[in-house]
């Protein structure tokens, strides 16, 4: 079985341009990252006037600095990553190829009977934005080898809110 981490940035800021979180296999590593899902959550309970915004899943050609986010190990037994992996938010990223684009809103989700997008940003099934399935033999997971990882990155100028977002991801050797 495959070493399955969860890289989580929890209470994330948004800005123009920025990653939310980020993981970058670096030279050297020797391992191949997979990335078999993506979620973003509506977690914010302050009160703010949101608006929508633009989330990009995309391809990186480089990735350093931000915030560090050490990889949650499913299994306590996992090995570390190795050092030239790196996972943070607000990094400092190289964006190429894009997989996946959706709207996204920051206003805090209130909870009442009337129920609108902010309200169903907050239920993990309906806010994974990218889910290739483990047992999908036909698609391949966001394959990071050496020099390339995925971010979620926040393409609008938005500040107000907050989100959560986690990658979740294999760690192997090939």
């Amino acid at each position: 079985m495959a070493q399955t981490y969860t890289i989580a940035a929890v209470g994330v800021a948004p800005a123009a341009n920025k990653s939310m979180v980020a993981c970058f296999n670096g030279a050297g590593s020797s391992r191949i990252v997979r990335c078999y899902r993506a979620w973003a959550l509506n977690n914010g309970t302050s009160a703010v006037s949101g608006i929508a915004s633009l989330l990009q899943i995309m391809r990186i050609s480089t990735g350093s600095g931000g915030s560090a986010i050490t990889p949650t190990p499913h299994d306590s037994a996992n090995e570390a990553f190795p050092a030239q992996i790196v996972s943070g938010t607000n990094m400092t990223v190289t964006t190429s190829d894009i997989f996946r684009r959706v709207m996204w809103s920051y206003d805090e989700a209130s909870g009442n009977a009337n129920a609108t997008i902010d309200e169903w940003e907050c239920i993990p099934a309906l806010t994974m934005l990218w889910d290739v399935g483990y047992n999908e033999n036909n698609v391949e997971p966001l394959v990071c080898r050496e020099g390339y990882g995925v971010t979620i990155f926040n393409v609008t100028n938005t500040v107000i809110g907050t989100g959560d977002f986690f990658l979740e991801v294999t760690l192997a050797a090939s």
